[in-house]
């Protein structure tokens, strides 16, 4: 029997929950009070929680860094929000109905993410590699439910002709990340505002690895609107066109780099060219002293983030009140 001490505690606790589930009815979803009972697989996209840092950039005072998860996505990677923005934003213009397929272009995390959300939903998905991609990589695409086809182009432009071919012939959609507004509108009313919630709107800077663009021009539009001030980075390999794009400042040479369409170069406030070597021991260390196993991006952007810090005045830096850096972490492989 319980005893009536134990159950005013019980009673009080149950209060307490649902009062807090009552103002996340009134604010909205994306409070995530008191929700532990999700309706399906793909309400877990999201929501990654911000990782302190303790020994990583500890030498520097007055700057806290902060591993904003991604990893932690059901695929393990960032491609989940850009995948559930596109298919929702396909169904709703009715460019994706029921019954029809979905067709991709190569083996890397975003086809990974399309063709496991495909399953979820009921679609057919068609994944198109090129003759290197190694058997692990067909296989996990396969394991998520892609019928793959190995072909023996290389050149990435042909094989989005014979994507576009196959498409045609079975009447399916092909997401395009590069292009499609919903994938940086999506992060710009997700994953911004869950950095700036989660910070309580204490945010110096946000640093990420290019990627498609759409994360970070998301996040650095929504970061922005709330305060000026806030730094928006990125970090990437010397070869990247976003790299190339941000080392000139001749309009006629930066006309001649291709850029995805939904990156917005406006928004960057300063580019750090990071080496494989720099990235891969950035990475081993993120394991060694952080205990946190993450992909070789992010210790990319983790040597991004150290260099950043160390371009801070004394002014910015403040050991009362931090100045709080946003590395985005974007996957586990």
């Amino acid at each position: 029997m319980i005893d009536p001490i134990s159950k005013g505690i019980d009673d009080l606790g149950n209060s307490l929950l649902q009062a807090l589930n009552n103002v996340q009815g009134i604010f909205g979803k994306e409070l995530s009070v008191a929700r532990p009972i999700q309706d399906n697989i793909l309400q877990l996209i999201g929501n990654t929680p911000l990782i302190r840092l303790n020994r990583i950039g500890s030498e520097y005072t007055g700057v806290q860094f902060y591993l904003k998860a991604e990893f932690l996505n059901p695929t393990g990677s960032a491609k989940d929000r850009t995948a559930i923005a596109m298919y929702m934003d396909a169904e709703r213009r009715g460019k994706l109905k029921k019954g029809m397929s979905v067709v991709l272009v190569g083996a890397g995390s975003s086809s990974v993410s399309f063709t496991w959300i495909g399953k979820v939903k009921g679609y057919p998905v068609f994944c198109l590699v090129p003759l290197h991609t190694s058997p692990e990589r067909i296989q996990l695409l396969r394991s998520y439910g892609a019928e793959v086809t190995v072909t023996n182009e290389g050149d990435s432009s042909r094989l989005y002709d014979l994507a576009e071919e196959k498409a045609k012939k079975l009447g399916g959609w092909i997401p395009d990340e590069a292009s499609n507004p919903a994938n940086p509108n999506f992060h710009f009313k997700t994953t911004g505002p869950e950095i700036w919630r989660d910070l309580q709107g204490k945010v110096g800077a946000v640093i990420s690895a290019p990627g498609s663009g759409g994360a970070i021009t998301g996040i650095g539009r929504y970061l922005k609107s709330q305060d000026r001030r806030v730094k928006v980075i990125i970090a990437g390999k010397k070869n990247s066109p976003f790299m190339e794009y941000g080392k000139t400042e001749n309009p006629k040479e930066r006309e001649r780099i291709q850029l995805p369409a939904v990156y917005d170069p406006k928004l960057i406030d300063h580019y750090f060219h990071v080496n494989p070597e720099e990235a891969l021991h950035l990475q081993a260390d993120l394991y060694e002293k952080e205990g946190i196993f993450a992909g070789l991006t992010t210790g990319t952007v983790i040597t991004g983030a150290l260099r950043f810090s160390q371009s801070l005045s004394e002014s910015e830096k403040n050991e009362r009140n931090p100045f709080n850096i946003v590395i985005l972490s974007p996957d586990r492989d």
